[in-house]
């Protein structure tokens, strides 16, 4: 399987992937922190779409429900569930950086705690870089999907008959800026456990410490920008 993905993929493609992880290895704090802004705009984006899904799947069942009893006949939304699946994997896709930059991820950690930092270190570095390979081929799959329903103007087979390209195009960049955020977040670990600096990786990839659960808890519950109030 290996010869064959090297003797068929073209040479082209080997030199921009080594140019792009150039890149990505003597930029990463800068496309880390854009990373960051992007990822948050996605959750942003992502919360609103979710929340847009849950108001049709609502509406649907009070109409056919709570105004069909009323009225003596039943309504129905054609296409609720089809519109609301788009919305949920869209949104889904573009909180995902956002949760691993802000290490949102569970993780089963029950010996994870007992080892030494570097040992940590190393299975964060582990665990990213198995989670790489994965998306790595689930964006693959999903850019082909999108790009063929794009190129051959695909629709759903559905009474609404709405081009799916429309939903997998900002599916497929939300997994790729998932993809992307990994493999910063990676090359920044390796940096760090080169440098020795364990809590450094911890910071990017690691596990949670119960008192930073705690202390982002507490962040979530402030309401705007700075300390909270005193009294508050």
């Amino acid at each position: 399987m290996l010869n064959s993905l090297f003797t068929e993929t073209p040479l082209w493609v080997f030199a921009v992937g080594a140019l792009v992880l150039l890149v990505l290895i003597f930029l990463r704090e800068p496309i880390w922190r854009a990373i960051g802004v992007l990822a948050q705009i996605g959750v942003w984006v992502g919360g609103v779409l979710l929340f847009a899904a849950a108001i049709i799947v609502t509406a649907e069942v009070f109409v056919r429900k709570a105004a069909g009893a009323i009225i003596g006949s039943r309504f129905i939304f054609s296409g609720s569930d089809e519109i609301s699946g788009y919305l949920f994997a869209v949104g889904t896709s573009l909180s995902m950086a956002h949760v691993l930059v802000t290490r949102g991820h569970i993780r089963i950690d029950v010996l994870y705690g007992q080892f030494s930092p570097k040992v940590r270190s190393i299975m964060d570095i582990i665990a990213l870089t198995v989670m790489a390979i994965f998306v790595a081929v689930l964006l693959e799959r999903v850019i082909n999907v999108a790009s063929t329903s794009y190129v051959e103007q695909l629709r759903s087979n559905t009474q609404l008959r709405i081009p799916l390209a429309w939903s997998q195009i900002p599916w497929a960049f939300g997994i790729g800026l998932f993809f992307l955020s990994i493999m910063v977040a990676l090359i920044r670990s390796i940096a760090a456990l080169a440098k020795g600096d364990f809590n450094a990786v911890n910071a990017i990839s690691g596990v949670p410490t119960t008192q930073e659960e705690i202390e982002s808890e507490i962040k979530g519950m402030v309401t705007g920008h700075g300390a909270p109030k005193a009294g508050a």
